[in-house]
C-alpha cells in the first residue's frame, strides 16, 4: 500500500514538473515573439517617423534656404522656432538612418553584402549626423550673447580645423547612401517589391531638391510611408505549418 502511494506521488510530481516546463517554454516563446514583433514594428515605423520629424524641422526652420550672415541673424533672432527645427531634424535623421542597420538582420541570402555595406554606412551616419544639430543651438546662443560677427568668426576658425570634415563627411555619406542601399538589399533578398528602393530615392530627392522646404519633406513622408508599407508586408512572420 505504501509502495502504491509513493508511486502515485512520484507520478504526480513528474506530471507537475512536465506541466511547469511546458508553461516555462510557452512563456519564453511568447517573450521571444513579442520581442521580435517590437523590433519589426520599430523598423516599419522608423521611415514614417523620419518623414514626420524632418517635416517638423522644416516647419520650424527660421532660415530655410539661407546661409552665412542671414542664417546666423535668423538663428539669433528666433531661438524658439530654431529649437523645433533642430529637435525635428535630430530625430528625423536618426529614424531615417536606423532602418539601414536593422534591415541587415533580415537579409540572409541574396543582397547580404549590400546590406552589410548599408549597415556600415548607417552606423557612420547615425553616429554623426543627428548630433550635429547641436551646432544650431551654439550658433544661436553665440549670436545672442556676442553678436552675429562673433558667430561668423567662430565659423571661420572652425573651417580651418581638419577634424571637422573628417567627422562630418562620413556622416553625410552615410545619410545619403545607407537607406537606398538597404532598400536595394531588401529587394534583392525578396523582402520588398522593386518600387520600394525607388520610393526611398524619390523621398530623398524631394527632400534635397526642395531645399528641405516643408512641402518637400511632406512628399518625403509620403514616399517613406510607401517604403514602410513594403517593409510591413515583407517582414511579416510566416504562418506556422
Amino acid at each position: 500500500m505504501h509502495s502504491q502511494s509513493t508511486d502515485a506521488d512520484s507520478a504526480t510530481s513528474t506530471v507537475a514538473a512536465k506541466s511547469s516546463a511546458v508553461q516555462a517554454s510557452s512563456t519564453r516563446r511568447r517573450g521571444v515573439a513579442s520581442g521580435r514583433a517590437a523590433r519589426r514594428w520599430f523598423l516599419v515605423t522608423a521611415p514614417v517617423l523620419a518623414g514626420l520629424f524632418v517635416t517638423m524641422g522644416a516647419l520650424g526652420d527660421p532660415a530655410v534656404g539661407q546661409d552665412g550672415r542671414v542664417l546666423y541673424e535668423a538663428y539669433a533672432a528666433n531661438p524658439d522656432p530654431l529649437q523645433f527645427k533642430s529637435v525635428g531634424f535630430h530625430f528625423g535623421y536618426a529614424f531615417w538612418i536606423v532602418p539601414a542597420i536593422l534591415l541587415a538582420g533580415y537579409v540572409r541570402d541574396r543582397g547580404i553584402w549590400i546590406a552589410n555595406v548599408a549597415a556600415f554606412l548607417g552606423w557612420l551616419g547615425i553616429s554623426t549626423l543627428p548630433g550635429l544639430l547641436m551646432i544650431d543651438h551654439y550658433d544661436s546662443a553665440i549670436g545672442q550673447v556676442a553678436g552675429v560677427e562673433t558667430t561668423l568668426r567662430v565659423q571661420e576658425v572652425m573651417e580651418t580645423m581638419w577634424g571637422v570634415p573628417v567627422i562630418v563627411t562620413p556622416g553625410i555619406v552615410g545619410f545619403v547612401f545607407a537607406l537606398p542601399l538597404a532598400a536595394v538589399a531588401a529587394w534583392r533578398a525578396g523582402l520588398v517589391k522593386w518600387w520600394a528602393p525607388l520610393a526611398v530615392i524619390c523621398g530623398f530627392l524631394a527632400f534635397t531638391l526642395s531645399g528641405v522646404a516643408p512641402w518637400g519633406t511632406a512628399i518625403t513622408t509620403a514616399f517613406f510611408t510607401l517604403f514602410a508599407y513594403s517593409l510591413w508586408r515583407g517582414t511579416r512572420p510566416l504562418p506556422r505549418a
